[in-house]
């Protein structure tokens, strides 16, 4: 056993994600060679304890690895999980048994929306993938540029896109079948549908579209 930390006042942005305050001199004291770039820090936990009522999140130093080092004290926690199986619960998950682990392409695609785009966006995008996992076990798989499928069933497809600030997903079904629900533009993408999230209040209605995707049997 190493050294526990206890961070308080800490707030739940999704499964597996934490909003916390550190300031980037404490983020360093965890060693490693992280980025530095953009407004808040980023810590990958392999092992940690959510307590919900007390709004604190309980680690091991040995535990984290910096991803970012951002330049104010706003930092997020994101759960990780070890070779060999044993997962990252919060606290509830724990008594019910179950966990929200994000894969490595989940997790690159989340580093790279820290990296690239504003706070807002970066919010949108982590409660976007939060969602699908709550729904949807899988992982994201990175093309070559800055685009991620979704794996073992590609039924949606995301693009990150930092010049404006914005996620372009395409989800598999002609517009016709998304029309008459979304509430977000739609237009055809080579016989299937896209459209795009410009901040968190567009996310509902991009899982809608999503989980309204054609999947395979």
């Amino acid at each position: 056993m190493g050294l526990t930390i206890s961070a308080t006042n800490v707030k739940v942005l999704g499964p597996g994600i934490w909003g916390l305050q550190m300031p980037p001199h404490e983020v360093r004291l965890f060693g490693g060679s992280p980025a530095t770039g953009g407004n808040r820090s980023v810590l990958l936990i392999k092992d940690c304890v959510f307590d919900a009522a007390a709004e604190t999140l309980s680690f091991d130093l040995s535990d984290v690895v910096p991803l970012n080092v951002g330049t104010m004290a706003d930092a997020i926690a994101i759960s990780s999980s070890e070779q060999g199986g044993r997962s990252v619960r919060n606290s509830k998950d724990v008594q019910n048994g179950a966990s929200v682990p994000y894969g490595p392409g989940d997790r690159q695609f989340l580093e790279m929306v820290t990296s690239s785009l504003p706070t807002a966006m970066q919010s949108a995008a982590q409660q976007l993938l939060a969602g699908v996992r709550e729904r949807s076990p899988g992982d994201l798989k990175r093309g070559q540029s800055r685009n991620f499928s979704e794996t073992p069933d590609n039924f949606w497809y995301v693009i990150v896109q930092p010049r404006v600030s914005q996620l372009s997903i395409t989800v598999r079904g002609p517009v016709e079948h998304f029309r008459p629900f979304a509430k977000l533009p739609i237009k055809d993408d080579r016989g299937n549908t896209l459209f795009k999230i410009s901040g968190e209040a567009d996310v509902p209605a991009a899982l809608e579209i999503i989980f309204r995707a054609k999947r395979k049997r």
